[in-house]
Formats: structure tokens, sequence, C-alpha cells
């Protein structure tokens, strides 16, 4: 695939708005653990969406190539274990971060998801046998057992991260919090929507037919879509108290 593509652009517009919302989110509070966490994910979030797009500046598949691609991967490992973190946090409280038996597991879990990734996703010539230039650039590979670390972990842990949400929800009277995780569930339930659409082409292309370059399209633009939207449907639950208070006084104006 070229550089010149309406996927690589929206790639690269989609995780500047992810780490426009990081940056917007941390400074609203820096001084809080669970801020930090869930900026950071954010952020790393939006750096893989960025370099996924600038892996195909490249022609050929250079080291060069290959190192942006082990920054897209692991980026996008280390978002998924920090969104996991983060709604922990969000549940148990900011003390559960002390607890060895959960952040050591989680640590030593992540290197090895993140080393199996980078080191198992390659990038070749988009031709049939991928070694030969035929002039269409290239593409990024694995096999299929990788897609279990690349794709079907990161989707647990944040399907995980969801359900730590909505019992956060069920477990507060508080109407705020009620409010803000109702954007925050919608919000993470984007990136997950997103990436299975992402991921789901790709296992289809490698297990049973490749996919026309019209398809391939459609189907990054509508997991672009929900990747734009999800980091802003956070950044709405943050401001949310906001938000009520500007309608309260226009209702007050109004009146």
């Amino acid at each position: 695939m070229l550089f010149n593509s309406v996927f690589n652009y929206t790639n690269i517009i989609a995780g500047t708005i992810s780490i426009i919302v990081t940056l917007i989110i941390f400074l609203k509070d820096f001084r809080s653990k669970i801020n930090i966490l869930f900026s950071a994910s954010l952020f790393f979030w939006g750096i893989s969406l960025i370099f996924n797009g600038l892996t195909f500046l490249f022609q050929h598949p250079t080291r060069g190539a290959q190192t942006v691609r082990d920054f897209v991967v692991i980026s996008s490992t280390i978002a998924a274990f920090l969104l996991f973190l983060s709604a922990i946090v969000i549940y148990k409280g900011e003390y559960i971060l002390k607890k060895w038996f959960l952040i050591v597991p989680l640590t030593i879990f992540l290197f090895i998801n993140s080393f199996v990734t980078s080191y198992f996703d390659k990038v070749v010539y988009d031709s049939p046998d991928e070694t030969v230039d035929i002039g269409n650039g290239i593409k990024t590979t694995q096999p299929v057992w990788v897609m279990i670390f690349l794709y079907v972990i990161p989707l647990l842990l944040i399907i995980k991260a969801i359900i730590y949400l909505i019992l956060t929800k069920k477990e507060t009277r508080d109407p705020l919090i009620r409010s803000r995780m109702n954007y925050f569930i919608i919000g993470f339930s984007f990136i997950i929507l997103g990436a299975m659409v992402f991921s789901g082409s790709g296992i289809i292309e490698q297990l049973f037919i490749p996919l026309s370059t019209e398809t391939e399209l459609t189907i990054f633009f509508v997991a672009e879509l929900f990747w734009i939207l999800g980091p802003i449907l956070m950044l709405v639950g943050i401001n949310v108290k906001q938000i009520d208070e500007n309608v309260s006084s226009k209702n007050v104006i109004n009146e």
C-alpha cells in the first residue's frame, strides 16, 4: 500500500485527535493517577495510529519501515494494557496500584505481548510472494497465531475494561459519575468496534479470500471513524459537568 491513501491520512488524523484529547484530559488534573493512566493510554493509542500511517511512507521493506511498524504494535499493546489498568483503578481505587500481584504479572505480560508482536509482525512487499517489488509499495504481515497477541489479547483487555466501567456505574449513585461512565463505556466500545472491523478484514484476507482495494478502503474508513469518535466521546465524558452547568445556565436565562 502506497502512502498516498485515504487510510493513511485518516490514521494520522485519528491519532492526532487522540493525542489532542490526551493533552486536554491530562491538563485538566495532572496530579491524579487515574488521569495520568487514562491520558497515557490515549497517548499511546494516538501514537500507534500516527505511526501506522507513517509506515507507508516507505516504498521498500527497509529497516526503517520495520522500526516504525514496531512502534505501531508496541504502542497499541501499551495502550490496551493502560486502558485496562485505568479501568481497574477507576473501579477499585488508586491503592490497587501498590498491589504487586496485579502490577508485576501485568508488566511481564505487557513485555511478552510487545516482544511477540514486534518480533513476528513483518513489513514486506505488497506482492503475491512478498519479496518482489511490483510497484504497490509495502504491507504488513504476520503468522496467524500472532494475531492472538496483536488483536485478540488487546481486545479482551479493553472489553474487560468496559466491564469494570459498567460495574463502576452500577455501584455508584452519583449522577455525574454515572453520566461520565456512559461516555467512557461508549468511547471504549467504539475503539473496540474499530479494532474488530480492522482486524476482521486482516483475518478474512489471510484465512479466506483477498479483498479488493475498494473493500479494504471502506473497511478502513469505518474503523477510522470509530477510532476518531472514541476519544472524542471520552473527552465529552470528562467535561460532562461543565456541559450540564452550561445547559442549566441557558435554561435559567431562558426562563
